[in-house]
């Protein structure tokens, strides 16, 4: 729906000019930012929190909130924001990891602080969107053709 925007949509376009057609750029710029800011930090921290016995900000914060066992649920979020992360930015199952990232921004917008609020509606805004578009033109669902027959009835072949 989102990825013709003008045009003839049975045209053979050229995936790389349909780049800026598409929710492909949301995608990759969100993926990449989360990345940068939070999941690399996050995914660091887990590992020198769970083999290096190294204290974790993130522990401290989770139990200082109230939410129970801080020290296996500030890892296990960890690796969701980092595999949301990276999921975004090449376009693997998009979809699903939209959903899996939902209840972390529901989280980060009831748990934090006022300074960390409207962070977590944008990313719950962004994975809204890409819930509701998928991937774009540019990505590892769109080579594979993954969730494109989603809700769509099957032929019969007889």
């Amino acid at each position: 729906m989102i990825d013709y925007i003008g045009g003839n949509p049975a045209a053979n376009q050229n995936p790389l000019s349909s780049l800026f057609k598409t929710i492909a750029i949301l995608r990759i710029g969100t993926g990449t930012l989360l990345m940068s800011r939070h999941g690399w930090q996050a995914a660091w921290g887990a590992y020198d929190f769970l083999w290096n016995e190294k204290p974790w900000s993130w522990v401290v914060a989770f139990h200082e909130v109230g939410l129970p066992k801080p020290e296996l649920l500030a890892p296990a979020v960890a690796i969701v924001v980092a595999g949301v992360a990276l999921s975004w930015c090449v376009g693997f199952l998009t979809r699903l990891f939209a959903v899996v990232f939902m209840p972390v921004a529901i989280g980060v917008i009831v748990k934090a602080g006022p300074e960390h609020l409207e962070t977590g509606w944008l990313y719950l805004l962004i994975a809204f969107t890409l819930l509701l578009f998928g991937s774009g033109a540019i990505s590892i669902d769109k080579l594979f053709r993954l969730g494109e027959n989603w809700g769509k009835p099957k032929k019969k072949r007889w």
